[in-house]
């Protein structure tokens, strides 16, 4: 099975997302850091042919602390991204953003001293020993200067974190080369999963109240997202609608058992829901695999839209689930494509025509047999 680089790129950040918070950082680090010693060792080369035509500029041993320090910093940032996010504080994104700048703050100045510490016991030959007694004064100098970069790079990172979550891991590389600025054809898998009993469920809660429901229920769909590398497509209202591409999808049967293992966490986490809303939610789904248009929209507000046949049968699928009191419903397309060994209990429901569609298309309910 071949995957693509969005699909790998999202696999590693969902199943390891601690490393990929460490490598995304590193990553940068080094970039922004050996960039930076590059354009220090220019200016060097030419203030030092200004008072000294034989001094010799050395780039190599700046390279090393570059790398040395990207790795302490890129880590340490990494730590702090992964606690914050995704343990730390969930109150506000003003929080979470004074806490990473405390932090960040604190970080910088520890990478700073053991990077110069570590210059200065390999004896950090910048510049050549013809000046070696204005050593410190330049690592002083040299502090103020990587700290005003180092600033402006953190704001660039942080601004890349938060495109990279808007849009999901692998997605920001495609877009700066412009992959979906024309429309591409992809096959794909879409799930619509819906609260059911929403309109009553409203009415007793109230608004506030059910709308701190709608946001658990979606961490929680969050939290089973990794396990199954699946995408969210998007949220609309109480309704959630995720993508996988078809070979991912395919792959251990991971557009199926997803929705199994929600159930199960709403289950596990029942007590909670029970105690802070009086019921435990219950969600009906429906997906479809095909042909799909996939583009970047829109310019004061940008984003990747799918257009396509699949993507509408898909929710008009999921309407039919009232209908016939079932929790889940496929269709024949995507039964077809699943192993013969599935493992679940696959059920012919009806031959129906879906709202638009001229033609009847087969639909089936899929229940978990290990319930």
């Amino acid at each position: 099975m071949k995957l693509g680089y969005t699909a790998k790129a999202r696999r590693a950040a969902l199943r390891h997302p601690l490393l990929s918070d460490i490598g995304t950082q590193i990553t940068f680090w080094i970039f922004a850091f050996t960039l930076y010693f590059f354009l220090v060792n220019f200016v060097s080369k030419a203030i030092t042919s200004l008072f000294d035509p034989d001094a010799i500029v050395h780039l190599s041993e700046s390279i090393i602390i570059a790398i040395i320090g990207a790795i302490v910093f890129g880590t340490l940032l990494g730590l702090i991204d992964f606690y914050v996010e995704r343990k730390f504080i969930r109150r506000s994104l003003g929080l979470e953003i004074s806490v990473k700048i405390f932090f960040y703050i604190i970080t910088w100045f520890i990478a700073i001293n053991i990077s110069s510490a570590v210059g200065f016991a390999i004896d950090a030959k910048i510049i050549d020993e013809s000046i070696v007694s204005y050593k410190k004064e330049f690592f002083s100098n040299m502090g103020i200067a990587s700290s005003t970069y180092t600033s402006v790079m953190i704001v660039v990172i942080s601004f890349i974190k938060q495109m990279n979550n808007k849009f999901g891991p692998g997605i920001i590389l495609p877009m700066f080369f412009g992959k979906y600025r024309k429309p591409r054809v992809e096959e794909r898998i879409f799930m619509f999963m819906d609260l059911k009993d929403s309109t009553s469920y409203a009415e007793k809660l109230g608004h506030i109240k059910y709308s701190e429901m709608i946001q658990k229920c979606f961490l929680d769909v969050n939290k089973v997202l990794p396990s199954f590398n699946a995408e969210i497509y998007q949220y609309v209202g109480d309704e959630v609608v995720l993508t996988w591409e078809k070979e991912e999808g395919l792959n251990n049967q991971n557009c199926i058992k997803f929705f199994f293992a929600f159930q199960n966490r709403l289950l596990l986490n029942s007590g909670n829901y029970e105690s802070n809303f009086g019921f435990v939610p219950e969600f009906k789904a429906s997906s479809h695999v095909g042909t799909i248009t996939v583009a970047e929209v829109g310019d004061i507000k940008r984003e990747i839209a799918y257009h396509g046949d699949t993507i509408n049968i898909a929710a008009r699928i999921q309407t039919k689930c009232n209908d016939y009191n079932k929790n889940f419903l496929i269709s024949e397309t995507l039964k077809n494509n699943l192993n013969a060994k599935y493992g679940f209990a696959i059920d012919f429901v009806d031959d129906t025509i879906l709202k638009g569609k001229a033609e009847k298309i087969k639909i089936y309910s899929v229940e978990n047999k290990t319930v």
